[in-house]
């Protein structure tokens, strides 16, 4: 099946261009930091930080190896492939999404210990990673330079994470409920407390409609800024 060679492929990518060493470093400092946090404060500061972790690795890394392999040409073979967009795409969300399970189990494994709603706590943390890698090469499809996607994406995350402002206590609305993240923030609320059943539906649901969405997005942002532009379609 070519999503799973392209999976195989962008494993091999990251590990090559030392993506995986860079988020190791990144887990070691969580932790590390941490353990400064008074007691009564880990686990509230652990599962913010479980999701921060998908939403930057999925956003920033998402971007970064688009922006590389655009620099090393590899869209100029990728055109003479069999290998379809969304199985282009499926290889880059499932890649970066085990990636993000992994060092949020580590973080929080170390730090706060294993979740109580173990199942909750790593289905939340993939799709937010994979909400977030698809926001990531839309955007970066999209940039010319890093400069320009570092911008864009500051534009397109501020909107993702005004949840925040609930968790915070500075903004308590029902409007906030209609952002995909609220989703992600609920589920990591599942190893603070017993969430309810149409809490973790209602996470689930708003997660894989902004998936889809943002999957759409991606999907044609990809198609027109890469394969119809090298391909000598469309300017």
């Amino acid at each position: 099946m070519r999503a799973t060679a392209a999976l195989r492929s962008d494993i091999r990518f990251q590990w090559r261009h030392g993506f995986y060493g860079a988020y190791l470093f990144v887990c070691t400092l969580y932790v590390l930091l941490l353990q400064f946090v008074p007691e009564e404060y880990q686990d509230r500061v652990a599962a913010l930080l479980t999701f921060s972790d998908p939403s930057a690795l999925g956003l920033l890394f998402a971007g970064g190896i688009i922006l590389l392999e655009r620099g090393q040409g590899i869209y100029d073979s990728l055109l003479t492939t069999p290998l379809r967009t969304a199985e282009y795409l499926i290889g880059k969300v499932a890649s970066l999404a085990i990636l993000s399970i992994g060092s949020a189990w580590l973080i929080h494994g170390l730090s706060a210990g294993v979740p109580e709603f173990p199942l909750r706590f790593t289905v939340g943390v993939g799709l937010t990673s994979a909400l977030f890698t698809l926001l990531g090469i839309g955007v970066a499809v999209r940039s010319r330079s890093l400069n320009g996607f570092i911008m864009m994406t500051q534009l397109y995350a501020v909107v993702l994470v005004l949840p925040l402002l609930m968790v915070f206590k500075v903004w308590d609305s029902a409007l906030l409920f209609v952002f995909p993240t609220m989703g992600s923030l609920l589920l990591m609320d599942a190893v603070l407390r017993p969430v309810e059943v149409w809490e973790v539906g209602y996470s689930v649901f708003i997660l894989i409609m902004g998936i889809t969405l943002i999957w759409m997005w991606a999907y044609r942002s990809f198609e027109h800024y890469i394969r119809q532009k090298l391909g000598g379609g469309a300017e």
